[in-house]
């Protein structure tokens, strides 16, 4: 029997088990077809980017239907926005979800058990657990990225000076212990205190790791670098 989690909590605990046979879906490119006059077949734009994609999941109840069901949907409507999903079909990833639908209930005899729907929009990205593990760097080291797709990091710096992510420069100007950047969010901060305004980035943009190798150097007082790379897969 397969099982979900999400928002902390796993299908099991309510008694549902899935289906995961729908959730090899993979998200699409956002594009945009020009039509030009005179001209044969159309232009194609991309807008750099994916769209999300809806991911059901068909679950079952096999006792205490109205119970288990009643708690579990309860669950998955009690905190709207994303969360992490998990589904044992697919154990070395995870996605950031919104719980989306669900379909009435299919019944059996005397409404003991039952089967229904799910759906979650999920963003286009099937987040590596290994791309959870934190790396610490030491200078002119080197960090690879498996995948096909830029990872956006997070990045914690003790010391002040200039990091280099690759040729991507970070300069951190004040550091009450350690900063952390987050190159997705696109913040800097210490505990809950916003460090934006002690750090500057080349061009404005927060750095990335490509795929292959990627060369950290760093000078200054900066003594320590950690990094939580953030793989991806589509």
């Amino acid at each position: 029997m397969h099982l979900l989690t999400y928002n902390g909590k796993a299908s099991s605990d309510f008694g549902v088990v899935i289906s995961g046979q729908d959730t090899w879906k993979k998200a699409s490119p956002d594009l945009e077809r020009v039509k030009i006059p005179g001209r044969n077949g159309e232009l194609i734009l991309t807008n750099k980017r994916y769209n999300n994609v809806d991911i059901p999941y068909q679950c079952g109840i096999i006792r205490n239907f109205d119970v288990n069901y009643t708690g579990f949907i309860n669950h998955l409507l009690s905190d709207p926005g994303y969360h992490r999903l998990e589904d044992s079909y697919h154990p070395t990833v995870y996605r950031m979800a919104v719980f989306e639908a669900e379909t009435a209930p299919d019944m059996t005899a005397l409404n003991a058990q039952g089967t229904f729907t799910i759906t979650f929009s999920c963003k286009p990205q099937m987040y590596l657990k290994s791309g959870e593990l934190k790396q610490e760097i030491v200078n002119g080291g080197v960090i690879y990225n498996p995948t096909r797709h830029d990872a956006r990091p997070l990045i914690r710096v003790y010391g002040t000076g200039e990091l280099y992510i690759g040729d991507q420069l970070i300069r951190i100007t004040e550091c009450n212990s350690h900063t952390d950047i987050d190159c997705e969010l696109q913040e800097a901060y210490k505990d809950t205190v916003n460090c934006n305004d002690k750090i500057e980035l080349e061009d404005d943009d927060f750095p990335s790791l490509p795929p292959g190798r990627t060369t950290i150097t760093y000078n200054g007082s900066i003594y320590r670098v950690e990094i939580t790379p953030r793989w991806w897969m589509l």
